[in-house]
């Protein structure tokens, strides 16, 4: 049984035998090449004598396919198995990144500036618009590193004069960065 293509091979085969066959032919014509010669048709015996000419016997030998069909489920299974092994690949790489952009830190806000004037808002009850006391104690013109040291105090939870209960709540919510500005407006005041 002869496969598709070994049969068009072997049909182009013997197309191109019987083109040489008619060729040589052709070649061995013992006519001397006159015009007259080349104008008359060739004898009918010429054709015959190409025609003649005996073909091969087709080889038992045939191609091999390139998969036998009982082999397709088994080539179709590999190329399966790579498909699978890229995608795979594939999303393994994606989870690494996805992972490195989860697990880098965000990068800090930067801090604002802390305005003075705005944490001393909620002070101006006790100790006055222009830190001159009231309620609390005055606080104008106080070294800065002073009023500083006694809001961390109060922050701590530390006793540091009759008023700690007010003051503590107070502090407790400030920065230091919010000490600092405060205590820089106060002493300006």
């Amino acid at each position: 049984m002869y496969t598709k293509t070994s049969l068009i091979s072997k049909k182009f085969l013997a197309l191109l035998m019987m083109a040489g066959a008619l060729s040589l032919t052709a070649c061995s014509d013992s006519s001397d090449g006159s015009a007259e010669e080349a104008a008359a048709p060739k004898e009918s015996t010429q054709m015959t004598n190409a025609m003649d000419v005996k073909q091969p016997e087709p080889s038992a030998e045939t191609k091999a396919p390139l998969a036998e069909e009982s082999d397709m489920p088994k080539v179709v299974e590999a190329a399966k198995e790579a498909a699978e092994q890229e995608v795979a690949a594939q999303v393994e790489k994606a989870s690494e990144q996805v992972k490195e952009v989860v697990s880098a830190p965000a990068p800090a806000p930067e801090p604002a500036a802390v305005s003075g004037d705005k944490v001393y808002a909620t002070c101006v009850g006790c100790h006055g618009a222009q830190g001159e006391g009231g309620v609390g104690p005055k606080l104008a013109g106080q070294a800065v590193d002073a009023i500083v040291d006694k809001l961390q105090r109060y922050k701590a939870g530390e006793q540091v004069g009759p008023l700690t209960g007010m003051m503590a709540p107070m502090a407790s919510g400030l920065s230091d960065a919010d000490m600092q500005a405060v205590a820089e407006y106060v002493n300006q005041l």
